[in-house]
């Protein structure tokens, strides 16, 4: 009898550890402006087809960012990609015109609630894993991004399951206008084709639209460079991000100019030899 209990126990299945977000935030960036004067993003958003790409780049410099000691470098820097350089890029490209709703809503951004989560069955460790949520003026949640930095799982590490796992706490988020998937390279190739099926990026409209169906909002997959000098502890600003779905790269699309892009607002590794076809 003792065996057979000892052979049940050890033929148990090993109980899988699921990060955990916390209710409230870890760290909340204040979004403020400098001067009320000058050009900010809610003015481009007014008039994008006026704006002029110099235009953008002082409504972008004309922000403020306060952030609370101890917040983790990575997840600064996803925030500050999504409102400065993904602003810029949907400009000059004219992604706009088919996030409009993203677009819109990046005009107004006053703050970012960042959230950490953690793992563990009885002390709960804090790992490389975020949600940030995006908040207009009024405090409600706008935009909502994921960021994926595992340390230790390496290839183990389940991207897709945990892109799931947010795709389902965004469907809890209500009045949200778009969302952002946030890996390092080389991105997840499950997320992306799952993301690219979803969205139907087969489409010559749908693949810039990127609908999520299940949400009836866009979404964004942003690479994060992870070469070998990747230092997590870095500035901010020294991060490299870039936008790979929808892919605005010339070898994606051709040869046909974009309306208005300027190409030198674009991303270095989206930057082609002469202008790609493109959202109008």
């Amino acid at each position: 009898m003792l065996v057979a209990i000892a052979l049940n126990c050890s033929a148990a299945p090993t109980p899988s550890i699921t990060s955990v977000m916390p209710k409230r935030p870890d760290f909340i960036l204040q979004i403020s402006i400098r001067n009320i004067e000058d050009f900010s993003p809610a003015a481009i958003v007014r008039s994008p087809r006026t704006s002029r790409p110099i235009d953008v780049q002082n409504a972008c410099a004309n922000l403020a960012i306060a952030v609370p000691p101890a917040t983790p470098a990575i997840a600064v820097a996803v925030a500050r990609y999504i409102m400065f350089d993904f602003f810029a890029l949907a400009h000059a490209s004219g992604l706009f015109n088919r996030q409009i709703k993203i677009w819109e809503a990046l005009g107004k951004i006053s703050a970012v609630e960042i959230r950490q989560a953690s793992k563990g069955f009885f002390s709960q460790d804090k790992i490389s894993e975020f949600d940030l949520t995006f908040l207009d003026h009024k405090n409600r949640p706008t935009l909502f991004a994921h960021l994926a930095m595992p340390t230790e799982a390496g290839a183990n590490y389940d991207y897709l399951k945990v892109a799931r796992e947010f795709l389902k706490r965004a469907s809890l988020q209500q009045g949200l206008s778009g969302i952002f998937l946030c890996y390092p390279s080389p991105f997840p190739q499950k997320v992306l084709d799952f993301i690219r099926k979803e969205t139907n990026a087969s489409d010559s409209i749908s693949r810039f639209e990127s609908i999520f169906p299940k949400l009836g909002v866009s979404v964004n997959l942003l690479e994060i460079d992870r070469s070998p000098v990747y230092n997590p502890a870095e500035k901010a600003e020294s991060q490299k991000l870039r936008l790979i779905h929808p892919d605005l790269s010339k070898k994606q699309f051709g040869n046909l100019a974009i309306p208005g892009a300027d190409l030198h607002m674009l991303d270095h590794d989206n930057k082609p030899d002469s202008k790609p076809d493109g959202p109008t």
